[in-house]
């Protein structure tokens, strides 16, 4: 690959990093809750969500989402019930009294799987990279290997970007919880991942 052409990818990626998604309210809203290690190990299961899409593309699984409209469809539903189910419980958690104050180390397991969860389902992730890969490794027989390495810039860059997030919404979530902002931080994120569960429902193959 030309050195241009990687540079328009990995400023193409600085986008995609840097474009709000579930993602990085994910991170940010465990972070905020359960401090910067639970908002790490969220970040963990975000950046093994993106090995998965790396293999998927290196074994040429990708455009299978393409040909199979009902498969696209599956994993579109599943991802928006996911989503909508973790703005569900942050609504709950918000309208709820407050739960006393606790010391424990919080449980790293549900980060983790909330982010690898919510990577894996996002189908319109895989549509991205279908569209957009073509461009940069062309059609020929190692297209699936280098697109599986250009997959991984974006995911490199957004594990620096959403482990920056986690430092700075862990403070905040300290300083909430000592205002009893934190109601408000759930209710909101809890309505944003509603919203973006209504936006994958509606997504097309497209």
């Amino acid at each position: 690959m030309a050195d241009h052409s990687l540079l328009a990818w990995t400023l193409l990626s600085v986008g995609l990093v840097l474009t709000p998604g579930p993602d990085t309210m994910l991170v940010a809203g465990h972070a905020a809750r359960g401090g910067v290690r639970a908002g790490l190990a969220a970040v963990s299961g975000v950046a093994l969500g993106g090995l998965w899409y790396m293999a998927l593309c290196g074994f040429g699984f990708l455009a299978v989402l393409t040909v199979f409209p009902a498969l696209f469809t599956v994993v579109k539903t599943a991802g928006a019930i996911y989503l909508a189910w973790l703005g569900y419980k942050l609504i709950r958690g918000a309208v709820r009294s407050a739960p006393a104050a606790t010391t424990a180390a919080p449980a790293l397991g549900k980060p983790f799987w909330q982010g690898l969860l919510t990577t894996a389902l996002n189908p319109k992730v895989a549509l991205f990279f279908l569209a957009i890969l073509p461009q940069f490794v062309g059609t020929g027989p190692e297209a699936p290997l280098k697109g599986a390495l250009l997959i991984a810039v974006p995911y490199v860059l957004g594990a620096f970007w959403l482990a920056g997030v986690a430092f700075v919404a862990a403070r905040a979530g300290r300083a909430a919880k000592q205002s009893s902002a934190m109601r408000w931080i759930e209710g909101v994120l809890g309505v944003a991942f509603v919203g973006l569960a209504g936006r994958l429902a509606l997504a097309r193959n497209t």
